[in-house]
């Protein structure tokens, strides 16, 4: 009976070599009326472990997040959308708001919700980083990814939006190395927004974007977002926030050099 009353929903999930968190991701969202998976050509068991949830895994090289995601968008069926990654888990608890607002979407463009970071096996409630401003739950036809960016991810909606109670939970690194791994994605993602926006590094400018920059960075997540309230892990998360602010503009400088050195 519910699911004629209700909109139907159509779940993407990116996947790149996450056959240790898969299973559970998409056990977690096995009630939503379709399941999309968008691999970067994995070479673990992640399109094994996805095909037995589901017969859409489409493997697509990822340029940029928003693009991939954009992708995964226009294989789906139904125009309401819930986006995650691997590591992210629905709870039961955000899967019962979930239905219930596909019940009443009372004419919003999608629902904002809060995503409780796991790093290193503790919840994260500062340093920025839970906050109102995930947008993974939405109608398609009024809200879309803003495909130019590679590294940030940004929506163009049409109509209002709502907001959900319950978290999101993402488990985003299991150690360090893991992290560090990340954070050579997302400064190389990042490198190539500031590349697509002009940005340049000259001497003039790099006691900035190589010192100050990275310095207030650390000092806005640790002091103003409370990163000191989450302990050694808040520590860790600002300091690594700031490092990788640098490396994102030590590659943009390593860039210009290889064009200069090719001319």
């Amino acid at each position: 009976m519910e699911k004629t009353l209700r909109e139907k929903i159509s779940c993407t999930v990116g996947t790149k070599n996450a056959e240790n968190d898969i299973r559970d991701c998409l056990e977690a969202v096995k009630w939503a009326d379709e399941i999309i998976v968008i691999d970067d050509f994995s070479t673990d068991r992640t399109v094994e472990i996805a095909r037995q949830y589901t017969d859409k895994v489409f493997q697509k090289k990822m340029v940029g997040d928003p693009e991939q995601r954009d992708f995964a968008i226009r294989q789906a069926s139904h125009r309401w959308i819930l986006s995650l990654d691997a590591d992210e888990r629905v709870s039961p608890q955000l899967r019962d708001e979930i239905l219930e607002k596909l019940s009443h979407p009372a004419g919003f463009s999608g629902f904002y919700m809060r995503r409780l970071n796991i790093f290193l096996g503790r919840p994260v409630r500062h340093c920025g980083w839970y906050e109102v401003n995930n947008t993974r739950f939405f109608n398609k036809e009024k809200a879309k990814y803003d495909i130019t960016l590679k590294y940030c991810m940004r929506m163009e909606r049409s109509g209002p939006m709502g907001a959900l109670k319950n978290d999101l939970l993402h488990y985003t690194c299991r150690n360090l190395q893991d992290y560090f791994n990340r954070v050579n994605i997302w400064s190389t993602l990042n490198t190539k927004d500031l590349i697509a926006k002009g940005k340049r590094v000259t001497c003039l400018n790099s006691p900035y974007y190589l010192i100050l920059k990275p310095a207030a960075v650390f000092f806005y997540k640790y002091f103003f977002k409370s990163g000191y309230l989450d302990g050694f892990e808040g520590f860790l998360i600002c300091a690594i926030s700031a490092i990788t602010y640098f490396i994102s503009y030590a590659k943009l400088w390593e860039s210009q050099n290889v064009a200069r050195d090719k001319r």
